[in-house]
């Protein structure tokens, strides 16, 4: 019983590093660039659930309805963000 389960462990360890070796690897971009990994918090080569999931939850905090109560300063912040995040999600998930 024991070898069996340590053979799964082995054979479900194996499959991650093949699954992870076989991820397309996006080269960073130079320093001061834009990075749409960056602006939506997601790691490099992410899936598009992940970055699907980053994208709803950096806009609900930043939707410039949820702010509208807020100064103009952080109206304005607010949408510069939702553009920037608009941006990003557009150019990670074309193609």
């Amino acid at each position: 019983m024991i070898r069996l389960l340590l053979v799964v462990a082995f054979i479900l360890a194996l499959v991650r590093v093949v699954r992870t070796l076989l991820r397309p690897r996006v080269p960073a971009p130079p320093p001061g660039a834009w990075d749409p990994w960056a602006v939506l918090g997601v790691p490099r080569g992410a899936s598009r659930d992940e970055i699907t999931r980053a994208h709803r939850e950096q806009m609900k905090r930043y939707h410039p309805d949820r702010v509208a109560d807020l100064g103009p300063e952080l109206q304005q912040l607010a949408h510069e963000k939702t553009v920037a995040l608009q941006r990003a999600y557009d150019e990670l998930t074309r193609g």
